[in-house]
Protein backbone atom coordinates (compact mmCIF):
# COMPACT_ATOMS: atom_id res chain seq x y z
CA UNK A 1 0.00 0.00 0.00
CA UNK A 2 1.91 3.29 -1.11
CA UNK A 3 1.57 6.27 1.44
CA UNK A 4 -1.41 8.85 -0.03
CA UNK A 5 0.06 12.61 -0.73
CA UNK A 6 -1.82 14.14 1.78
CA UNK A 7 -0.83 14.55 5.24
CA UNK A 8 -3.86 13.44 7.94
CA UNK A 9 -5.11 14.81 11.12
CA UNK A 10 -3.53 11.71 13.31
CA UNK A 11 -0.17 12.19 11.49
CA UNK A 12 0.26 15.65 13.02
CA UNK A 13 -1.72 15.13 16.23
CA UNK A 14 1.21 12.10 17.22
CA UNK A 15 3.53 14.94 16.38
CA UNK A 16 2.27 17.42 18.29
CA UNK A 17 1.47 15.71 21.33
CA UNK A 18 -1.12 14.51 23.83
CA UNK A 19 -2.36 18.46 23.96
CA UNK A 20 -3.40 18.36 20.34
CA UNK A 21 -6.00 15.38 20.97
CA UNK A 22 -8.54 17.62 23.37
CA UNK A 23 -10.16 19.25 20.00
CA UNK A 24 -12.83 17.31 18.19
CA UNK A 25 -13.09 18.43 14.61
CA UNK A 26 -15.41 19.98 12.86
CA UNK A 27 -18.88 19.24 13.01
CA UNK A 28 -19.81 19.18 9.71
CA UNK A 29 -18.04 19.14 6.27
CA UNK A 30 -20.21 19.36 2.71
CA UNK A 31 -18.87 18.98 -0.71
CA UNK A 32 -19.42 23.11 -1.24
CA UNK A 33 -17.05 24.08 1.66
CA UNK A 34 -13.88 26.12 1.48
CA UNK A 35 -11.15 24.57 0.44
CA UNK A 36 -13.38 22.16 -2.35
CA UNK A 37 -10.70 23.59 -5.00
CA UNK A 38 -8.01 21.79 -3.61
CA UNK A 39 -5.86 19.11 -4.98
CA UNK A 40 -7.87 16.84 -3.41
CA UNK A 41 -10.99 18.02 -4.79
CA UNK A 42 -8.95 18.64 -7.98
CA UNK A 43 -7.72 15.44 -8.51
CA UNK A 44 -11.08 13.06 -8.27
CA UNK A 45 -12.57 11.29 -11.13
CA UNK A 46 -15.10 12.71 -13.27
CA UNK A 47 -18.51 11.28 -12.48
CA UNK A 48 -21.80 11.99 -14.89
CA UNK A 49 -24.98 11.99 -13.10
CA UNK A 50 -27.28 9.80 -14.12
CA UNK A 51 -31.42 10.65 -13.99
CA UNK A 52 -32.78 7.32 -13.95
CA UNK A 53 -30.22 6.51 -10.72
CA UNK A 54 -31.77 10.04 -9.73
CA UNK A 55 -35.17 8.89 -9.90
CA UNK A 56 -34.91 5.83 -7.75
CA UNK A 57 -33.85 8.18 -4.37
CA UNK A 58 -36.56 9.00 -2.35
CA UNK A 59 -38.52 12.22 -2.63
CA UNK A 60 -37.10 13.98 0.70
CA UNK A 61 -33.32 13.32 -0.67
CA UNK A 62 -34.54 14.62 -4.62
CA UNK A 63 -36.15 17.39 -2.65
CA UNK A 64 -33.43 18.46 -0.35
CA UNK A 65 -30.75 17.74 -2.87
CA UNK A 66 -28.34 16.28 -0.19
CA UNK A 67 -27.31 12.70 0.93
CA UNK A 68 -26.49 13.28 4.83
CA UNK A 69 -23.03 10.90 5.59
CA UNK A 70 -22.91 10.41 9.05
CA UNK A 71 -18.84 9.18 9.27
CA UNK A 72 -16.19 9.47 11.94
CA UNK A 73 -12.75 11.02 11.63
CA UNK A 74 -10.02 10.46 11.50
CA UNK A 75 -9.93 6.84 10.07
CA UNK A 76 -6.82 6.50 7.45
CA UNK A 77 -7.21 5.70 4.73
CA UNK A 78 -11.07 5.82 5.06
CA UNK A 79 -11.64 9.42 6.48
CA UNK A 80 -8.85 12.15 7.52
CA UNK A 81 -8.41 15.61 6.97
CA UNK A 82 -5.60 17.11 4.16
CA UNK A 83 -4.03 19.19 7.52
CA UNK A 84 -4.12 19.45 11.06
CA UNK A 85 -6.84 21.65 11.79
CA UNK A 86 -8.08 21.60 8.41
CA UNK A 87 -11.63 21.48 7.68
CA UNK A 88 -11.35 19.59 4.31
CA UNK A 89 -11.21 15.67 4.37
CA UNK A 90 -9.69 13.23 2.22
CA UNK A 91 -9.96 9.28 2.25
CA UNK A 92 -11.48 6.30 0.55
CA UNK A 93 -14.91 6.89 2.10
CA UNK A 94 -15.17 11.02 1.53
CA UNK A 95 -13.93 10.21 -2.05
CA UNK A 96 -16.78 7.52 -3.00
CA UNK A 97 -19.76 9.73 -1.30
CA UNK A 98 -18.66 12.46 -3.34
CA UNK A 99 -18.78 10.39 -6.43
CA UNK A 100 -21.70 8.17 -5.66
CA UNK A 101 -23.47 11.77 -4.60
CA UNK A 102 -22.64 13.29 -8.30
CA UNK A 103 -23.89 10.19 -10.00
CA UNK A 104 -27.37 10.33 -8.30
CA UNK A 105 -27.13 13.65 -9.17
CA UNK A 106 -27.03 15.63 -5.36
CA UNK A 107 -25.03 16.84 -3.12
CA UNK A 108 -23.23 14.50 -0.58
CA UNK A 109 -22.28 16.08 3.22
CA UNK A 110 -19.86 14.26 5.63
CA UNK A 111 -20.88 15.05 8.62
CA UNK A 112 -18.31 13.89 12.05
CA UNK A 113 -19.55 12.34 14.77
CA UNK A 114 -18.54 9.64 17.69
CA UNK A 115 -18.32 6.31 16.27
CA UNK A 116 -20.71 5.31 18.74
CA UNK A 117 -23.40 8.01 17.47
CA UNK A 118 -23.69 6.81 13.44
CA UNK A 119 -26.39 3.92 13.70
CA UNK A 120 -28.23 6.28 16.42
CA UNK A 121 -28.41 9.29 13.84
CA UNK A 122 -29.45 7.31 11.00
CA UNK A 123 -32.12 5.98 13.66
CA UNK A 124 -33.10 9.29 14.83
CA UNK A 125 -33.29 10.27 10.86
CA UNK A 126 -30.43 12.94 11.94
CA UNK A 127 -28.43 11.18 9.05
CA UNK A 128 -29.29 8.81 5.81
CA UNK A 129 -26.05 6.91 5.38
CA UNK A 130 -23.15 5.92 7.33
CA UNK A 131 -19.68 5.54 5.73
CA UNK A 132 -16.67 5.21 7.96
CA UNK A 133 -15.00 1.61 6.90
CA UNK A 134 -17.52 -0.04 8.64
CA UNK A 135 -18.06 -3.71 8.30
CA UNK A 136 -21.28 -5.39 7.75
CA UNK A 137 -22.02 -7.84 10.30
CA UNK A 138 -24.76 -9.62 11.30
CA UNK A 139 -25.48 -7.47 14.73
CA UNK A 140 -25.09 -4.06 13.00
CA UNK A 141 -27.95 -5.61 10.38
CA UNK A 142 -30.17 -5.73 13.06
CA UNK A 143 -30.30 -1.92 12.96
CA UNK A 144 -28.78 -1.23 9.49
CA UNK A 145 -29.03 -2.29 5.97
CA UNK A 146 -25.46 -2.72 3.70
CA UNK A 147 -24.72 -1.86 0.29
CA UNK A 148 -21.23 -3.62 0.63
CA UNK A 149 -18.04 -2.12 -1.03
CA UNK A 150 -14.98 -3.63 0.44
CA UNK A 151 -13.83 -6.80 1.59
CA UNK A 152 -10.45 -6.50 4.61
CA UNK A 153 -8.94 -8.75 7.27
CA UNK A 154 -7.08 -8.04 9.86
CA UNK A 155 -3.94 -7.09 10.95
CA UNK A 156 -1.94 -6.08 14.17
CA UNK A 157 -0.01 -2.61 14.04
CA UNK A 158 2.91 -2.53 16.51
CA UNK A 159 5.81 -0.11 16.94
CA UNK A 160 8.70 -0.21 14.40
CA UNK A 161 11.25 -3.17 15.30
CA UNK A 162 8.27 -4.94 16.88
CA UNK A 163 9.73 -4.72 20.27
CA UNK A 164 7.66 -7.20 22.09
CA UNK A 165 8.23 -9.77 19.43
CA UNK A 166 4.52 -10.44 18.65
CA UNK A 167 3.83 -13.04 15.86
CA UNK A 168 0.23 -13.90 16.01
CA UNK A 169 -2.92 -13.36 18.40
CA UNK A 170 -1.73 -15.69 21.08
CA UNK A 171 1.31 -13.43 21.61
CA UNK A 172 -1.18 -10.89 23.23
CA UNK A 173 -2.07 -12.73 26.59
CA UNK A 174 -0.41 -10.74 29.05
CA UNK A 175 -0.11 -7.66 26.50
CA UNK A 176 -2.01 -4.09 27.00
CA UNK A 177 -4.13 -3.59 23.49
CA UNK A 178 -4.95 -0.26 22.23
CA UNK A 179 -8.75 -0.13 20.42
CA UNK A 180 -11.55 2.27 20.00
CA UNK A 181 -14.75 2.14 21.56
CA UNK A 182 -17.96 0.64 20.40
CA UNK A 183 -15.77 -1.15 17.48
CA UNK A 184 -16.37 -4.76 16.50
CA UNK A 185 -12.73 -5.03 17.47
CA UNK A 186 -13.61 -4.31 21.43
CA UNK A 187 -15.79 -6.71 21.28
CA UNK A 188 -13.24 -9.42 19.83
CA UNK A 189 -10.69 -8.25 22.33
CA UNK A 190 -12.95 -8.80 25.19
CA UNK A 191 -14.05 -12.36 24.09
CA UNK A 192 -10.04 -13.00 23.37
CA UNK A 193 -9.49 -12.24 26.83
CA UNK A 194 -11.82 -14.68 28.20
CA UNK A 195 -10.65 -17.26 26.28
CA UNK A 196 -7.15 -16.80 27.50
CA UNK A 197 -8.55 -16.54 31.09
CA UNK A 198 -10.57 -19.64 30.27
CA UNK A 199 -7.36 -21.13 29.33
CA UNK A 200 -5.47 -20.50 32.48
CA UNK A 201 -3.68 -17.82 30.93
CA UNK A 202 -3.09 -14.02 31.48
CA UNK A 203 -5.96 -12.03 30.12
CA UNK A 204 -5.31 -8.69 27.41
CA UNK A 205 -5.57 -5.60 29.15
CA UNK A 206 -7.69 -3.44 26.93
CA UNK A 207 -7.30 0.47 26.26
CA UNK A 208 -10.56 1.80 24.87
CA UNK A 209 -10.23 5.22 23.46
CA UNK A 210 -13.01 7.69 21.89
CA UNK A 211 -11.16 8.03 18.74
CA UNK A 212 -9.07 6.08 16.35
CA UNK A 213 -5.93 8.39 16.75
CA UNK A 214 -6.04 7.87 20.48
CA UNK A 215 -5.32 4.29 19.59
CA UNK A 216 -2.37 5.58 17.74
CA UNK A 217 -0.54 7.66 20.59
CA UNK A 218 -0.85 5.12 23.25
CA UNK A 219 1.17 2.38 20.88
CA UNK A 220 4.10 5.48 20.14
CA UNK A 221 3.89 6.58 23.84
CA UNK A 222 4.69 2.73 25.09
CA UNK A 223 1.30 2.39 27.09
CA UNK A 224 0.38 -0.57 24.31
CA UNK A 225 2.02 -2.90 22.42
CA UNK A 226 -0.16 -3.28 19.84
CA UNK A 227 -3.64 -2.66 17.69
CA UNK A 228 -5.67 -4.47 16.11
CA UNK A 229 -7.36 -2.95 12.86
CA UNK A 230 -8.52 -3.57 9.56
CA UNK A 231 -5.34 -4.61 7.46
CA UNK A 232 -6.01 -1.61 5.14
CA UNK A 233 -5.74 1.30 7.79
CA UNK A 234 -2.88 -0.76 9.63
CA UNK A 235 -1.05 -1.10 6.68
CA UNK A 236 -1.73 2.66 5.68
CA UNK A 237 -1.06 3.57 9.14
CA UNK A 238 2.21 1.68 8.80
CA UNK A 239 3.50 3.37 5.52
CA UNK A 240 2.67 7.26 6.56
CA UNK A 241 3.18 7.90 9.88
CA UNK A 242 6.74 9.04 10.84
CA UNK A 243 7.32 8.37 6.79
CA UNK A 244 6.83 4.96 7.93
CA UNK A 245 9.40 4.91 11.14
CA UNK A 246 6.82 4.92 14.21
CA UNK A 247 5.15 1.21 13.22
CA UNK A 248 4.87 -1.58 11.56
CA UNK A 249 2.52 -4.33 10.86
CA UNK A 250 2.04 -8.31 12.47
CA UNK A 251 -0.16 -9.82 9.58
CA UNK A 252 -0.90 -13.44 10.57
CA UNK A 253 -4.12 -15.47 9.35
CA UNK A 254 -4.64 -15.94 12.92
CA UNK A 255 -5.49 -12.12 13.77
CA UNK A 256 -8.42 -12.56 10.76
CA UNK A 257 -9.69 -15.59 12.29
CA UNK A 258 -9.91 -13.78 15.56
CA UNK A 259 -11.39 -10.81 14.75
CA UNK A 260 -13.45 -11.91 11.45
CA UNK A 261 -12.41 -9.31 8.69
CA UNK A 262 -14.79 -9.64 6.00
CA UNK A 263 -17.01 -7.08 4.33
CA UNK A 264 -17.24 -3.57 4.75
CA UNK A 265 -20.66 -1.80 3.83
CA UNK A 266 -22.01 1.90 3.55
CA UNK A 267 -24.76 1.58 5.90
CA UNK A 268 -28.65 2.06 5.93
CA UNK A 269 -31.81 2.41 7.81
CA UNK A 270 -33.62 -1.11 7.07
CA UNK A 271 -36.47 0.94 6.49
CA UNK A 272 -35.11 3.08 3.59
CA UNK A 273 -35.39 0.33 0.72
CA UNK A 274 -35.51 3.26 -2.09
CA UNK A 275 -32.38 4.93 -0.85
CA UNK A 276 -30.34 1.78 -0.56
CA UNK A 277 -31.28 0.38 -4.16
CA UNK A 278 -30.33 3.83 -5.68
CA UNK A 279 -27.06 3.35 -3.79
CA UNK A 280 -26.26 0.09 -4.72
CA UNK A 281 -27.27 0.96 -8.22
CA UNK A 282 -24.87 4.11 -8.34
CA UNK A 283 -22.03 1.99 -6.84
CA UNK A 284 -22.36 -0.76 -9.71
CA UNK A 285 -21.99 2.01 -12.03
CA UNK A 286 -18.96 3.60 -10.16
CA UNK A 287 -17.42 -0.06 -10.56
CA UNK A 288 -18.12 -0.41 -14.22
CA UNK A 289 -16.92 2.35 -15.21
CA UNK A 290 -13.68 2.04 -13.49
CA UNK A 291 -14.04 5.12 -11.03
CA UNK A 292 -14.42 3.08 -7.61
CA UNK A 293 -10.95 1.65 -8.75
CA UNK A 294 -9.48 4.73 -9.34
CA UNK A 295 -10.13 6.00 -5.58
CA UNK A 296 -9.15 2.90 -4.18
CA UNK A 297 -5.78 3.08 -6.42
CA UNK A 298 -5.12 6.85 -5.01
CA UNK A 299 -4.85 5.20 -1.11
CA UNK A 300 -2.85 1.98 -3.10
CA UNK A 301 -5.59 -0.47 -1.68
CA UNK A 302 -7.09 -1.69 -5.18
CA UNK A 303 -6.81 -5.49 -3.25
CA UNK A 304 -10.20 -4.64 -0.76
CA UNK A 305 -11.88 -3.93 -4.15
CA UNK A 306 -15.35 -5.96 -4.82
CA UNK A 307 -16.75 -6.77 -8.36
CA UNK A 308 -20.71 -6.31 -7.44
CA UNK A 309 -22.42 -3.83 -5.31
CA UNK A 310 -24.73 -6.18 -2.86
CA UNK A 311 -26.20 -6.17 -0.09
CA UNK A 312 -25.82 -7.46 3.50
CA UNK A 313 -23.17 -9.76 2.24
CA UNK A 314 -21.03 -9.73 5.36
CA UNK A 315 -20.03 -12.26 8.31
CA UNK A 316 -18.70 -12.52 11.23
Amino acid sequence: MKAAPFLTTVIAILSLGACALTSEPPTTTTASAAGQASSTAAAEPSVAADSALHDLLPERIKSAGVIRVATNIPYPPWEMYTTAGGQQPTGIDYDLSQALGAKLGVRASFDHMSFDGMIPAIQAGKADIVMAGLFDTPKRRQSLDFVDYAEDGYSMLVAKGNPEGLKDVADLSGKTVAVQSSTSEEASLDKLSKRFESEGKPGVTVLRFPGDSEAFLSIKSGKAVARVQATSAAAYAAKTFDNGNAFELVNAPSVTEQFGGGIEGIGVAKSDGELRTALQQALQALMDEGTYLKILAKYGVEDIALTKAEINQGTE
